[in-house]
């Protein structure tokens, strides 16, 4: 891939630089990437004996990867086609709560409870589908090309504890302009 958009680029800058002035006014080529990462957000929740008991845990997603970490500089734009989490892999407290938040980049985008057994025994997917949101999000991505993922909130479950993952699938482009 490397070689291909190398000799893409001399092509370019080669012909650019033989021609007779009459295509000076072209924009310079643009190429897009797919992006896709999942990340995880392990939680691991004491036994809270009834009682409520705070959290947080996060992780980073990133659109820097073998394909456009040389071109940084480079990006004119980040689309973002989804961005979902997930509870997986549930072990404890077949009753467990959870209150939760769902922050990137530091603003809380999803917010809701659930029992946390039948949530992962089901497989629900929370997806992101504020278009202001998924636009502030993919931004941020441009901008610092990591950002953070926080799932946070207020847990309930017995002397057993909980822990499980928190799955974050993000699917995006990511368009380079030379």
């Amino acid at each position: 891939m490397k070689l291909t958009l190398f000799t893409l680029c001399m092509s370019c800058l080669i012909f650019s630089f033989s021609s007779c002035g009459e295509n000076d006014d072209l924009p310079p080529p643009k190429y897009s990437f797919d992006v896709n990462q999942v990340e995880k957000i392990p939680v691991k929740l004491d036994g809270t004996n009834d009682d409520w008991m705070s959290f947080m845990f996060k992780n980073t997603l990133t659109i820097s990867n073998e394909e456009t970490k040389h071109y940084s500089s480079k990006i004119k734009e980040v689309q973002i086609h989804q961005l979902t989490y997930k509870i997986i892999n549930f072990n404890g407290d077949p009753l467990g709560e959870v209150k939760g938040s769902f922050s990137v980049a530091n603003k809380i985008c999803l917010e809701n409870s659930f029992v946390v057994k039948p949530t992962a025994d089901n497989e629900i997917v929370y997806e992101i589908t504020d278009f202001n949101e998924i636009n502030r999000i993919a931004e941020a991505l441009k901008s610092n090309q990591t950002v953070n993922v926080v799932f946070s909130g207020n847990a309930l479950c017995n002397d057993i504890g909980m822990d499980f993952i928190v799955e974050v699938t993000l699917d995006s482009k990511v368009v380079i302009q030379l």
